[in-house]
């Protein structure tokens, strides 16, 4: 009879596959039916005492986060059994090993426990399902997914995540799941946890909220050094002490961890003691110093918001004017979003989450890269500096050589009597008053730039000096120094822009005054129009005119506006260095070289070979398999390609999973393997073996499968089909350096939009001005900020303070917290 057979995940440490490991009881949690997470296990103490310790850690409310975040409690899943252990007799080992599963305490908790395993670790420090228990009910034949995973540390702020992590913080606050800068971090983390309880909950096909295991799973996985960690210290004071004596070594090594914790002890109560005494004379006036360096910072951001009105510079705002006003407007509102980022970064308590991770990998890379802004930015102000007369002449000399004197040579030659400029005859008349006209605005120029040179050197050294506050601080001077000596170029463009647009648009209403038509401007159409014969025979003549006109415009136009296209590339070039240096990845890029945990691109299920552990203990071990494995890859991926070419399927090979690489499981196969299990019982009438392998003719892999819960009676039908067992090792991939480059690629977007478009060369046609790229150095900072006025500054620095408060004094400040809610702080979202 064909029937079906359950199947338990075990998602097993990879830590505990080692020769240091000794028999004892399982610590983890059931997530659903057969599907486990082991945390660790505890050797040397009996099941009572554990049983009691992990009731007080469940209780203790500094554990009550990491409780919330697994969604279950930590229990005692079952026991592993170690048949050999170094130093003693097998014998003596198999002896203990009997006596402790015979134990009552034991058996009774088997009785009773919604999930008991046992577990035997094989000579290959590899773990083996020998049985499993489910409320007393015994499963024999139970095929076995044991899944391996390396233990996440939070400390350095590893975990594993089944999505990539999302680095742009912008694109978090503008899908509204990253926090609004003026919350507390309290507020903040209360608002994350229940986010998160919310994503553990989904609807089934059925209609019914179920959890999501997937997540917690991984919740629990990234929650298992604390919990060991946790475990171990309420069970120390319960292990039983083995059969051998003490040695001298181990009681002068505990009679030194004794005294360095009463030593560590006593400071502490001192500290704890004196802080309340000490801690108004010191954190207050730090406060008071953090609020009024806010204060001025909130006061600096109002003054550069200021607008203009809409008469004056088209109403823009100061800082837009000058790209150093941008810059120090990028350092100010970075300067008060890092407090807040720092203590979301610093309590991240028990969870794992990637929004705090990316909060920290932003936080650091701002640092580092103000740190080498204002490296690089004092050697290049030293250089400046040390060699200001010199700068001052190259300056000087290529302002008047590109700036003036090739702008004057273009004027001559377009004036000249003797030639005909690019083989077009201009009107004799138009274009010596054009050029005399521009002639004399340039020399005016001239006389004004000569005026201030001795002030170049001064100017070099205000560069110089302004490196200090780094190279983008100089770079950002460099760009308006460009701008002003430019600006002549600016105004020739716009008055030559400004008379071409007249006269094309005058042109275009003459021609259609010549076809007998005109533009309906209420509905936006050309319709027909009788005009009368005075009225064409005037339109006739001034069209001639400006048709005979329009070369000579067309010319000065042309010169002037490819004069301030090249000023514009130089401008975007400049402020595309800027945003480089603003924005580079460089704490992203170190994290990913040296620890790529802290980077996860999302989840790699590769297939663990049986003697995997046992060879990675011996380094020469390690080699050879690893060669082993290597050579067998290429042979089976020859293989793959041979049966390819003849249109057949190798059997057993891995291209139908969406393999990555020989041995990779990608996210969505991952996905379709862990969101299974959310039924309470396995039909008799219908497999559910994976239609990508034969069980027949693969033992040794068995797909990812729905959890089993079944009754006494199945068992029969379950030991009728022969149990597998397959061993997989859970992964982070590498997070793409296209993810880490994220802000070249938006940088790229934003000046593909803007310049490689059709309305720059409608624009460059038709003589409309064209305008530089606003906000390019911001493609980090959220794109909405509420509007800077007196009455929410004083907001911000209300709320600034009760921030304070609540980080460095540890009240809660919750009266200060009764503002209105339409505004976000200086930056984040205006409105939620």
């Amino acid at each position: 009879m064909n029937s079906s057979a359950a199947i338990s995940k075990i998602f097993w440490p990879s830590h505990l596959c080692s020769q240091n490991l000794r028999t004892g009881f399982i610590i983890g949690w059931n997530v659903r039916s057969f599907t486990a997470c082991i945390a660790t296990v505890v050797s040397d103490i009996d099941l009572g005492p554990l049983v009691s310790a992990l009731s007080s850690l469940t209780a203790d409310p500094q554990f009550a986060s990491l409780n919330r975040a697994c969604g279950v409690n930590p229990v005692v899943l079952g026991v592993a059994i170690v048949p050999f252990a170094d130093g003693m007799d097998e014998q003596a080992v198999s002896e203990s090993n009997a006596k402790l599963l015979a134990s009552p305490s034991l058996l009774e908790h088997k009785e009773t426990a919604n999930l008991w395993l046992t577990i035997e670790i094989k000579p290959t420090y590899i773990p083996s399902l020998k049985s499993l228990h489910c409320c007393g009910f015994r499963y024999s034949n139970v095929s076995s997914e044991i899944i391996f995973y390396k233990q996440p540390d939070a400390r350095k702020f590893q975990f594993l995540s089944l999505d990539p992590l999302v680095l742009d913080i912008s694109q978090i606050n503008a899908s509204g799941a990253l926090f609004d800068a003026s919350m507390s971090p309290k507020a903040a983390q209360k608002r994350m946890k229940s986010s998160m309880g919310q994503a553990r909950l989904f609807i089934s096909s059925s209609g019914r909220t179920v959890t999501d295991d997937m997540n917690v799973t991984l919740q629990q996985i990234n929650s298992s050094r604390e919990t060991e960690q946790a475990v171990r210290d309420k069970a120390k004071h319960f292990l039983r002490r083995r059969a051998r004596g003490r040695s001298m070594s181990e009681a002068v090594r505990e009679s030194a961890v004794d005294l360095s914790i009463k030593v560590r002890s006593k400071v502490a109560v001192t500290v704890t003691t004196l802080w309340p005494i000490i801690q108004p004379f010191t954190i207050r006036p730090l406060m008071v110093i953090l609020f009024v360096l806010r204060a001025l910072v909130e006061i600096c951001l109002w003054i550069l918001n200021l607008k203009f009105p809409d008469w004056a510079f088209n109403g823009i705002a100061i800082k837009d004017m000058t790209t150093t006003g941008q810059q120090i407007d990028l350092r100010l509102q970075q300067a008060c979003f890092w407090p807040w980022q720092y203590f979301m970064a610093r309590k991240k308590a028990w969870t794992n989450t990637s929004i705090t991770r990316a909060q920290y990998i932003s936080f650091y890379n701002s640092m580092w890269l103000v740190a080498n802004d204002i490296i690089i930015g004092v050697a290049f102000g030293s250089f400046l500096i040390s060699n200001n007369k010199y700068m001052a002449e190259v300056l000087q000399r290529y302002v008047k050589d590109y700036t003036i004197d090739s702008i004057s040579a273009v004027l001559e030659w377009l004036t000249s009597k003797n030639e005909y400029p690019a083989g077009l005859k201009l009107n004799p008349e138009l274009n010596p008053f054009l050029g005399q006209l521009f002639k004399w605005l340039i020399e005016i120029w001239a006389d004004f730039i000569i005026s201030l040179q001795p002030l170049v050197p001064t100017v070099i050294n205000l560069i110089g000096v302004s490196g200090v506050l780094g190279a983008t601080m100089s770079l950002s001077l460099v760009s308006d120094l460009l701008a002003f000596t430019t600006l002549h170029i600016y105004w020739f463009y716009m008055v030559a822009a400004r008379i071409f647009h007249w006269q094309l648009t005058i042109l275009y209403s003459l021609f259609n005054l010549f076809r007998g038509k005109k533009r309906n401007t209420l509905r936006h159409r050309i319709d027909s129009c009788d005009y009368d014969l005075d009225q064409l025979l005037l339109g006739t003549i001034l069209f001639t005119l400006l048709t005979f006109l329009f070369p000579t415009i067309v010319v000065y136009y042309l010169t002037f506006a490819l004069s301030r296209v090249a000023v514009i590339c130089m401008q975007a070039t400049m402020e595309t260095v800027l945003a480089c240096l603003n924005h580079f990845p460089l704490f992203a890029i170190l994290l990913r070289l040296k620890d790529p945990d802290r980077l996860p691109g999302g989840l790699r299920l590769e297939v663990c070979p049986e003697r995997f552990f046992f060879d990675r203990a011996t380094p020469l071990r390690w080699v050879v398999s690893s060669l082993r494995s290597v050579s067998a890859e290429s042979h089976q991926h020859s293989q793959h390609q041979d049966m390819s070419k003849l249109g057949r399927t190798v059997p057993g090979s891995n291209s139908s999973l969406g393999f990555r690489g020989p041995q990779g499981l990608t996210d969505q196969g991952l996905r379709s393997g862990l969101h299974q299990g959310t039924t309470n019982g396995i039909s008799q009438q219908q497999t559910h073996r994976s239609s990508f392998f034969n069980h027949q003719d693969h033992p040794q892999y068995f797909p990812l499968q729905q959890p089993f819960s079944g009754s006494a009676e199945d068992s029969g039908h379950i030991e009728a089909i022969p149990r597998s067992v397959s061993y997989l090792f859970l992964t982070n991939s590498p997070l793409p350096m296209g993810a880490i480059f994220f802000q070249y690629s938006v940088l790229w977007k934003r000046l593909s939009s803007h310049y490689f478009t059709l309305h720059v060369l409608k624009c460059l046609l038709s003589g409309e001005t064209i305008k530089s790229i606003p906000r390019l150095q911001y493609p980090m900072l959220p794109d909405t900020r509420s509007r800077f006025t007196i009455h929410s500054i004083k907001q911000v620095l209300i709320k600034f303070w009760a921030f304070c408060e609540e980080t460095l004094m540890d009240q809660d400040p919750v009266p200060l917290y009764q503002v209105p809610s339409s505004y976000s702080g200086s930056f984040g979202t205006a409105r939620r």
